[in-house]
């Protein structure tokens, strides 16, 4: 077995929480947002970020000062764990080196991403089937780095094989591996299967191996989470979809935690939904079509209140963020004030 190289996930505090990397979600807005929202409610929020899924082959053409798009960051979202996808593996070690330059915390290598698109060229979870391309993925990003080199995976394509694939992948050497308990042909039906994730802690102890372990899948709170780090002895666990659910997941781990999602009033909501809106334009300055924005809208309304739905099909006919925070203003002004619930967000008037 190849030894780790650096110390990164080994020295972060346990249990590691984590934001899954998630295609035109998580760019550099979105997480200086999860992140802000935790520390203004005194949480420490997430342990360590990821960027947007990204192809090896835009961080060649990646300098520090002009990034690509999905590899814009900021030193707020420190530490950065840049993630890529490809399948040559020259590319993979010039790619490393471009990326260590340009200041990321560590590497993760997509293999698990199940869309047809990418699985089609033979990259991500198509390479659960390849392993000595994976081999030769990892060792070029050695090659190119001295960053820590993390997987992200499936435990398999048809059916699990967690005990060939994730040793094979733990006895290349790798600083972490981030297992997400379904396979590729589930896509996200059904159920994550958390018993294979624990199968690999035991594969990982049983090998001597320093990686981390960090579990994925149908994670929805961090209580939830830290139930799953204690039933099966993964060092962290990476939330994606519960965020979608309550934006302030990652403050709840607070000494003084906001109260539930679905108990904030309407403005409070659209106070945070408005910050995002502007923090969004304000970086992209339309470099990104606003319509990949309004993925969010429906994240910061109640699904079950019929008001909410109704105002929620009215945003989304809208074609700019100067009519969208119109119409919350004019949706916020109607709705009778709640006194109750302390604030931690300036009202959507202050902010216009």
């Amino acid at each position: 077995m190849i030894p780790p190289m650096t110390t990164l996930w080994q020295d972060l505090p346990r249990p590691i929480f984590t934001l899954a990397p998630m295609e035109d979600v998580t760019d550099t807005v979105f997480r200086r947002l999860v992140r802000s929202w935790a520390h203004r409610w005194g949480a420490p929020g997430p342990s360590v970020l990821f960027t947007e899924f990204t192809r090896i082959d835009s961080a060649i053409r990646s300098t520090p000062e002009k990034p690509d798009g999905r590899l814009r960051s900021t030193p707020e979202e420190a530490p950065l764990v840049v993630q890529v996808w490809g399948t040559n593996p020259a590319e993979f070690e010039e790619g490393a080196a471009a990326l260590e330059a340009m200041g990321f915390a560590g590497i993760d290598i997509n293999m698990g991403c199940p869309a047809w698109k990418v699985r089609k060229s033979g990259a991500c979870s198509a390479l659960i089937g390849t392993p000595s391309l994976a081999a030769e993925l990892i060792a070029a990003c050695r090659r190119g780095t001295s960053l820590p080199i993390s997987v992200k995976t499936r435990t398999g394509i048809t059916i699990a094989e967690t005990d060939r694939w994730c040793r094979f992948l733990l006895d290349q050497g790798i600083d972490a591996l981030v297992l997400h308990g379904r396979v590729a042909d589930e896509m996200y039906d059904g159920w994550a299967d958390w018993r294979e994730i624990r199968r690999t802690v035991e594969i990982r102890d049983s090998l001597g191996s320093r990686a981390a372990v960090i579990g994925n899948g149908d994670v929805c709170s961090l209580d939830h989470a830290l139930r799953l780090t204690e039933q099966t002895g993964v060092d962290g666990v990476m939330i994606g979809r519960g965020i979608f659910f309550d934006p302030l997941l990652f403050a709840r781990n607070s000494p003084t935690p906001p109260p539930p999602w679905e108990d904030l009033p309407l403005q409070e909501r659209v106070g945070y939904l408005v910050e995002h809106i502007q923090a969004y334009q304000q970086e992209w300055q339309g470099k990104r079509s606003f319509e990949v924005l309004k993925k969010f809208f429906r994240n910061y309304f109640l699904p079950h209140s019929p008001r909410e739905t109704a105002l929620l099909r009215r945003l989304y006919t809208l074609g700019s963020p100067a009519a969208v925070t119109e119409l919350l203003e004019e949706a916020c002004q109607a709705e009778p004030q709640d006194q109750s619930v302390p604030a931690r967000k300036a009202s959507i008037s202050s902010q216009a």
